[in-house]
């Protein structure tokens, strides 16, 4: 059965080159709705700003058969081991929501816990799916930006 699943972006290394190159390679999968793409500030670390934006498509594969995709995508952009945490990276590639599924294991956690504590994964969330329904707090995405706004 086909599910939709989200993918947050980032890229802060050649990270225009970096975002288009990986829109190539993932629109030769699937039939993928993009946001606009939003220019911030490295989260964590001193680092150049990053290139972020959110995407979703249909897709037969399971979360982890996914996830594996994605891992491979990063690898064969040249991220490597060292790109990970809160540092510069070549490609970041992150599942952020698949269906209605609520998962934490297995590396994979659905919906991500990035969709509410960062407004670069939030911001573009909403543009393109603004009305959808976080499965775990059972409010739309923009309402979760305007709680997200509030916070102190």
């Amino acid at each position: 059965m086909s599910q939709k699943a989200f993918l947050s972006i980032g890229s802060n290394i050649d990270a225009k080159t970096n975002i288009n190159k990986v829109k190539l390679i993932l629109d030769s999968y699937f039939d993928v709705t993009y946001s606009s793409i939003i220019q911030t500030s490295a989260e964590g670390f001193k680092g150049k700003d990053f290139l972020n934006l959110v995407c979703f498509f249909d897709t037969q594969l399971s979360p982890n058969e996914l996830t594996l995709l994605l891992k491979k995508i990063e690898k064969s952009m040249g991220r490597t081991i060292s790109q990970k945490g809160m540092s510069d990276r070549i490609i970041d590639l992150d599942l952020i929501l698949y269906g209605d599924l609520i998962q934490n294991r297995d590396g994979i956690e659905v919906p991500s816990s990035d969709i509410t504590k960062y407004k670069f994964v939030l911001e573009p969330l909403v543009e393109i799916a603004g009305d959808y329904i976080h499965p775990e707090t059972n409010k739309t995405f923009t309402q979760s930006l305007s709680d997200l706004k509030i916070k102190p």
